[in-house]
């Protein structure tokens, strides 16, 4: 046999290079092939080994235990429900009981507003402070005081010996409004011609209007038991 060539030399080499390589991807395929044949075994002698009575009673706990899970979640969801349910009732109760309150006049209040200060009103009638009144709550006042008597909805306005009386407290000669609301509404309002101001201004009294980001009334009243009567058991 003759020897290579030196152009023949590295056709060779390269030649058993190629040859190496797919050698040694073969083995890495068979190592891997019998890795993974070695593990599936393995797995399979596992299963192998547990008693057929035995994987039927831990697929009937698997099963148990979750019905267990899936009754406790309903559970956890009804309770979640119920809390918020419950929740949402007390905060429209503890609403409905405030505004209640405010109503009956019954709690201090504040809030913007309108305070007006009257003087002179000696020749001021009971009727001209119903008046007042009337264009008052037409402009949507939440919360009425005259004079420190808190304004209600059974509020009255009397003309006696000594004078006006509302509520039965008698009024000064001075007296003052402290209204709560929109207070540009309600200035408008007893602005108009013919309104609240004018009805004063006609007996000779003096008013001065201001309105207030933030008007207190911290008179309240006592609200009495009703003596005839009572809630209808079958209303809501």
């Amino acid at each position: 046999m003759s020897a290579p060539t030196p152009e023949s030399a590295p056709a060779e080499n390269r030649g058993r290079g190629i040859r190496s390589q797919l050698l040694v991807a073969g083995l890495c395929l068979l190592l891997g092939f019998a890795i993974v044949t070695q593990v599936r075994q393995t797995q399979g002698d596992e299963l192998a080994g547990v008693r057929q009575d035995d994987l039927i009673r831990l697929a009937a706990e698997i099963t148990q235990r979750n019905e267990v899970l899936e009754q406790e979640a309903a559970e956890l969801r009804e309770d979640r429900a119920a809390l918020l349910s419950g929740s949402v009732d007390s905060r429209s109760a503890e609403d409905y009981l405030e505004v209640q309150q405010i109503l009956a006049g019954t709690v201090p209040v504040e809030g913007p507003g309108v305070v007006m200060d009257v003087t002179g009103t000696s020749d001021v009638t009971a009727q001209d402070l119903v008046h007042v009144l009337e264009e008052l709550r037409n402009a949507g006042a939440e919360a009425i005081s005259l004079s420190d008597v808190r304004i209600v909805a059974s509020s009255h306005f009397v003309h006696t010996d000594d004078g006006l009386a509302v509520d039965g407290v008698q009024l000064e000669d001075q007296h003052q409004w402290r209204i709560i609301g929109d207070a540009a509404k309600i200035a408008v309002a007893l602005d108009i011609p013919g309104g609240a101001l004018d009805a004063y201004a006609n007996q000779g009294a003096t008013v001065e209007v201001e309105e207030r980001p933030l008007v207190q009334i911290t008179a309240i009243r006592t609200v009495e038991e009703p003596e005839y009567a009572t809630p209808n058991p079958g209303e809501n």
